[in-house]
């Protein structure tokens, strides 16, 4: 197609359209043809103008039937991929005969300078000082029987495996125009009906035709490689014809788009275990450097006991879906296969605190070969103290340098990447002999290798509390003192508690003795904080307002009881235990303390290169490459090598630098999203389904002891957390150790997810707080306010009275 002058007004056939020149509308047309989707007939008007029409108007208007059409504007920057204009301009329906033609075509002609349009193309950034070439499609009009659009992507969730379809009977212009309330359907990317909500008691699309919509759409979707906007009809015989087609204009980048597919399509996964480390979704640079560091210490792991015969490059232990890290459990259970005493109900319980029945054991390895497995396997979790001194020697004189230029300091870093696998291995291994040790625990109390009662599972608990020293523990020993010295300075209400926390901050820093005693907890566990083994996420030392904000909580507490909760490990009578307990207890005590211990190196590591990879966006933004610093986050490990090269041409630099904008629009989008605990191949989001609760009491998982009743606090973030009374029983998804400080002001805590050797699980024990873990649906069945009983003694919570 060639560009025409303003002055003479062309026709062109839909086939005869190979660009934008005829705006949007003209354009999606054509490419729905092209596609061989059924379009209805029809023509464009190139340039049209006021009382001025086209020779062979007629000729063409009889040629596609002469009778009923739809005239709609199809201006230039319509329907485009940055504003949609999506009724700005007019659209006029059962046009019938010559000058009603014409007199609609004049009506688009003059939409275009209307105020409508003007004030439209000003909010989108148009230029309004240029002139606008309107355009105009004539098409038959379809006798619908329904008639609605098609969304292939979720505009509202940004979700790309979602189809959207709304309907409405008769034609489609009542829907667009807001008049009529549609009939709802979504569809997964399987074509399966997911979401239908009927206006009324019947349907208007039967099961075969919102087929037949996702079939084609995503057919259209396929051919135009963007997610797109499509207006549709049903005519009163049946057949689907496709109106209009133009991209989405709000959507981020794909939500899916760092998905990692698994190693068998009906793997199981879930999001416990990981959760307590990185809860929600993470940047790809965390997903990238984070999760392949835990995938590498697994299998790591695997190799060494002779499970796995080498480490694959390809993701085997962990997995991503939608931004959010998840544990591949049959990649774990590749274990039991290799050696004795390991099968999927054990992995279930150790990394989801229950039994997973959709875990299956893979065949197991010869006989022979599993012999020689165990005595690796032995040495291995034997070799956890020695590893862990020189893990503790190594970090010592390990450090990333701060480089000059950008390209210089990604050396910096890609040359030293592998020492976080060799962390997360080390960290792994002695969490190995923990976790074998409690095991075995359990197993004597109980007297069997799995399915123990909840008053064995609360026994065990109670002997495993009894180890001292541990470094979660000290470290809350430390801060409860420091909130306590706060609490009786006399200026503590009104300069920390009921400060912002910025103004809380400065008076701390400032006032003596507290500003010293805050300095060398920041010193010693200032690489700790929230989420600490993302990339994104700032450690309390770099970042203490999370930290204080929970102190102002713990103040307040301090100040309306006069006391905070004491850490209270039970003494342990070892008289009254068997000869093994005896022999084994002490044992997995040192082996909880080891793991606490490397735990806070893996963390102390992962802060620093955090700073190494804020450093790399700080140099590329001081060079002017990138907006701000934070976009670092938004690539993953392996495209920064390609990246940072890249950022120096124009070219370059915006190519990437749109790309990680519109993923980092995409991550609160992917926060919104909860995905189930369990899931048999890459889960879907949770859509609320009922509770399983019976007669108020919900049932879970014992991790700490004792009974208390009182005032519920559901809280799923930080933010919520800060509004925490003395007293209240929280309940939440999960606790890291960003949650800490809060366990001196609560008087129980119950979790969605977890295990007994989970985070929250071993602080609460700690403090002697009643805790119950993996209730799975807690925190949508209470709601703040509620009054319940907690007993951890039999992983129970039940709801006395609603708030």
């Amino acid at each position: 197609m060639s560009e025409t002058s303003p002055a003479e007004p062309k026709i062109y056939q839909f086939n005869q359209i190979d660009n934008l020149d005829v705006g949007g509308k003209a354009y999606g047309l054509s490419r729905l043809q092209a596609m061989g989707l059924a379009v209805p007939a029809g023509f464009v008007i190139c340039n049209a103008q006021t009382g001025c029409y086209p020779v062979d108007l007629d000729e063409c208007y009889a040629r596609i039937g002469a009778g009923k059409v739809a005239v709609r504007s199809s201006a230039q920057g319509e329907d485009g991929e940055d504003a949609s204009f999506a009724g700005q301009y007019e659209t006029v329906l059962d046009v019938f005969g010559p000058q009603a033609l014409r007199q609609a075509i004049d009506q688009c002609v003059a939409s275009i300078s209307g105020a409508r349009a003007a004030a439209y193309r000003e909010d989108a950034g148009a230029d309004t000082g240029s002139k606008v070439a309107m355009n105009v499609v004539v098409q038959q009009m379809v006798e619908a029987r329904a008639a609605g659009v098609v969304f292939t992507a979720d505009p509202v969730s940004a979700r790309r495996d979602l189809l959207v379809i709304d309907a409405v009977a008769g034609l489609g212009e009542a829907l667009v125009s807001g008049e009529a309330t549609p009939d709802h359907y979504e569809v997964d990317r399987n074509g399966d009906i997911v979401e239908r909500e009927l206006v009324g008691t019947e349907a208007i699309l039967s099961d075969h035709e919102i087929n037949s919509l996702w079939r084609e759409a995503k057919l259209a979707v396929a051919h135009e490689g963007q997610p797109l906007d499509l207006e549709w009809a049903i005519h009163q015989s049946g057949e689907l014809f496709w109106l209009q087609a133009r991209p989405i204009t709000t959507l981020p980048a794909d939500l899916n788009e760092f998905d990692v597919e698994l190693p068998r399509p009906d793997d199981v996964v879930t999001i416990s275990n990981v959760s307590e480390m990185m809860p929600g979704a993470v940047s790809p640079l965390t997903q990238s450097f984070t999760g392949w560091g835990i995938d590498y210490g697994c299998q790591h792991m695997q190799v060494t006991v002779g499970a796995r015969e080498k480490i694959d490059r390809n993701w085997q232990i962990t997995s991503a879906a939608y931004g959010h890290l998840l544990i591949n459990l049959t990649g774990n259970t590749v274990m039991s296969a290799g050696i004795f005493g390991s099968d999927a109900a054990r992995t279930g319980q150790t990394l989801c605190g229950r039994l997973v029945p959709e875990l299956k054991d893979f065949p197991p390895m010869p006989f022979w070969k599993r012999c020689i497995n165990m005595l690796r396997l032995f040495r291995y979790v034997m070799g956890a103290e020695k590893a862990s001194r020189q893990y503790t020697e190594k970090m010592r004189h390990f450090q990333l340098e701060k480089r000059a230029d950008s390209q210089s300091m990604w050396q910096e870093i890609a040359g030293k990447v592998s020492f976080y696998e060799y962390s997360m291995a080390v960290h792994l291994q002695t969490s190995a002999l923990s976790g074998m040790l409690s095991s075995i625990v359990e197993n004597m109390v109980s007297g069997k290798s799995n399915d123990s009662s909840a008053e064995e599972q609360g026994e065990t608990v109670r002997l495993l509390a009894g180890a001292e020293n541990v470094e979660s523990a000290v470290m809350l020993e430390q801060l409860d003192a420091l909130v306590d010295r706060i609490a009786e300075h006399p200026d503590a209400a009104a300069s920390f508690q009921q400060a912002n926390t910025e103004q809380a901050l400065s008076w701390l820093r400032q006032t003596q003795p507290l500003s010293f005693q805050f300095a060398e907890f920041l010193q010693r566990h200032g690489h700790r904080g929230y989420r600490e083994l993302c990339m994104r996420d700032p450690a309390w030392g770099d970042n203490p307002q999370p930290l204080i904000q929970s102190m102002q909580a713990a103040v307040a507490g301090r100040l309306l009881t006069g006391s905070g909760r004491a850490m209270q490990a039970e003494k342990i009578d070892y008289a009254a235990l068997s000869r093994g307990l005896r022999w084994v207890l002490p044992k997995a005590h040192a082996a909880i303390r080891r793991r606490e211990h490397t735990k806070s190196l893996l963390a102390d590591s992962s802060h620093r290169f955090k700073r190494a990879f804020r450093h790399l966006g700080g140099l590329l933004a001081e060079e002017g490459k990138l907006p701000d610093a934070d976009l670092v986050c938004f690539f993953s490990l392996e495209e920064l090598a390609e990246v940072v090269p890249a950022l120096c041409t124009a070219d370059g630099k915006a190519y990437w630098v749109a790309k990680a904008q519109s993923r980092r629009d995409a991550l609160p989008f992917q926060q919104r999203l909860q995905l189930p605990e369990v899931s048999v191949g890459l889960p879907q989001p949770v859509r609320q389904g009922p509770v399983d609760v019976k007669d108020g009491v919900m049932v879970g998982r014992p991790a700490s002891r004792g009974v208390v009743e009182g005032v519920v606090r559901v809280a799923v973030n930080l933010e919520q957390a800060a509004l925490l009374q003395a007293g209240e029983i929280l309940i939440t998804p999960i606790t890291d150790i960003g949650w800490t400080p809060y366990f001196s002001l609560i008087a129980g805590l119950a979790t969605d997810l977890g295990s007994s050797v989970s985070h929250g699980a071993v602080i609460a024990r700690e403090y002697g707080l009643p805790c119950v873990v993996n209730t799975r649906q807690a925190t949508q069945y209470f709601n703040t306010g509620d009054r319940v009983r907690l007993d951890g003694d039999t992983g129970s919570v039940t709801l006395l009275e609603r708030a």
